[in-house]
């Protein structure tokens, strides 16, 4: 029999445990302390773990902005002209600039264009913002990772609600 746990108060709920721990049934004394416990994992493993948990949050993130009804390519059809949006232009630059450099941010930007997720003119004027940022640590060799990517999609889709 399972116990629903809103059918009790906390000390009955308590008293089970201990019933059910003294019964030898592995449940109660023999916990051990979880900040005891080694779970074994390399270095990679938790490299995977930390990116499938960044992944969920960037979707859950974009959950919102997909609405109900169905979103229609290009995304971004213009920038919005807000001091917000100008903000989150920059802060998308920058994170562009700091993990690819220059070129790779200007690359990623004609991907997104080739891709419909913003239509040329908004390439074009991401593109000149580029320009004007001075940005000098940046990682010029690097490539975008599918969660840069996906990140990247989230700045657009925050554009995209400001219009």
């Amino acid at each position: 029999m399972t116990i629903n746990p809103r059918d009790y108060d906390l000390d009955e709920l308590r008293k089970m445990a201990r019933e059910r721990g003294e019964s030898g049934n592995g449940v109660g004394e023999d916990v051990p302390d979880p900040t005891d416990l080694d779970v074994g994992l390399d270095d990679s493993e938790e490299e995977v773990l930390a990116g499938s948990s960044f992944r969920s949050g960037l979707y859950r993130e974009l959950l919102p902005f997909l609405g109900g009804e169905s979103q229609e390519k290009p995304y971004l059809e213009s920038l919005p002209e807000t001091y917000a949006a100008e903000f989150v232009v920059f802060e998308w630059l920058e994170f562009l600039l700091m993990h690819s450099g220059y070129q790779g941010a200007d690359e990623a930007l004609d991907y997104y264009e080739s891709i419909d997720w913003i239509t040329a003119e908004v390439q074009a004027d991401l593109s000149d913002y580029l320009l004007g940022i001075d940005e000098s640590a940046t990682n010029d060799d690097n490539d975008l990772s599918v969660d840069d990517h996906m990140l990247s999609l989230v700045y657009v889709a925050k554009l995209t609600a400001m219009t």
